[in-house]
Formats: structure tokens, C-alpha cells, sequence
């Protein structure tokens, strides 16, 4: 007769009982990244006299999917980055369904590679980041143009992109804090 035990745990040692409390704080740290994004798009909608500001939301919620998809995916589930898609396109101005595709594709990309994305380094992580920004903003411009039903010059889709790439390390330096937190409050 064989008896089947269950494995060890990887960490051993005496954890804490699974109580109401200890499961409502895992569920909000795990939240706190989709659910801060979610008002991160509501205020910058709000602020529209900001310069760039389509191309700062933009840039904000690229370089956020992708850091949470790739590091921690748990905390930016694919329904999410839906939601914040969503709230992006209704909120903006621009061709509708470009940021919620454009979300999705990042997501995509971030949670299909996040295990050879959390051992290469910070720069080609960040290139592969400026090519997703490049391609998907040429993708709005090109849809934006099909709907217009004329040529638009491309530099508002290069200085979204731009912008997009050039804040994503700041983006990045927060979430890693905020990541040491989430993962590891006594540590943080």
C-alpha cells in the first residue's frame, strides 16, 4: 500500500494560518499594482490641460503592464489589463481599441517571456520594451490615419513612443521598490 504525501515545501519552517486577515492582505497587495493603474488613467483623464498627456497615459500604462506582466504576473492578470484598457480607450481621444489592443499585446509578450525577462538585465529588457512602444505606436498611427481617411504626419506617434521609452526606466525603478513590498513586507 502506497501513501501519497504531499511534496515539502520549498521554504520550511512554521507559516502563518491562513486567516480571513492574512487572505485579504494577499489578495490587496496582489491588487495594488492593476487597481493603482486603474487610478493613475483616471487622474491623468482628469488633468487634460497636461502637454502629452495622451502620450504620457499611454507610456505609463505600457511600461506598467509590461514590468507587472513580466515580474510579478499574478498581480496584472489578463482581465486587468482589460479593465485598464478599457478605461484608457473610453477616457482618451484616439482610434478606439488601439490602447486596449496595444495592452494586450505587451501583456502578452511580457507574461509568454517573463521567465528569460527576470534573468537578462535592465537595458535589454528595456529594448525589447522600445520595440514594443515603436510598433505599437506605429500601429495607432496607422489606424488613426485609416480613420481619418488621410496622411497624418507621424511625428505624434514617434514623440509617444518616445516619451513612452524614455520614462519607462523611472516606472521601472518605482516598481521595483514597490515589488520588494508587495513580495516581502518585513523587507521592504
Amino acid at each position: 500500500m502506497r501513501l501519497d504525501l504531499p511534496p515539502p515545501s520549498s521554504q520550511p519552517g512554521i507559516e502563518p494560518r491562513a486567516s480571513l486577515r492574512r487572505r485579504l492582505d494577499v489578495a490587496l497587495r496582489l491588487a495594488l499594482p492593476w487597481v493603482s493603474l486603474l487610478v493613475c488613467v483616471f487622474l491623468l483623464s482628469a488633468f487634460s490641460s497636461l502637454p502629452g498627456e495622451s502620450a504620457l497615459l499611454f507610456g505609463i500604462c505600457l511600461g506598467s503592464v509590461y514590468f507587472w506582466s513580466a515580474h510579478l504576473p499574478e498581480s496584472m492578470p489578463s482581465w486587468a489589463v482589460f479593465l485598464v484598457g478599457l478605461e484608457a480607450d473610453l477616457i482618451s481621444f484616439g482610434p478606439p481599441g488601439t490602447i486596449l489592443i496595444a495592452l494586450l499585446v505587451v501583456h502578452g509578450v511580457a507574461h509568454t517571456w517573463r521567465y528569460g525577462l527576470s534573468r537578462i538585465n535592465f537595458l535589454p529588457g528595456w529594448g525589447l520594451f522600445a520595440a514594443l512602444c515603436i510598433i505599437l505606436s506605429l500601429f495607432q498611427w496607422v489606424v488613426a490615419c485609416v480613420g481619418a481617411l488621410r496622411f497624418i504626419p507621424p511625428m505624434s506617434a514617434l514623440f509617444q513612443a518616445g516619451l513612452s521609452i524614455g520614462i519607462y526606466p523611472t516606472l521601472s525603478a518605482l516598481f521595483v521598490r514597490v515589488h520588494r513590498a508587495i513580495v516581502n513586507p518585513d523587507r521592504a
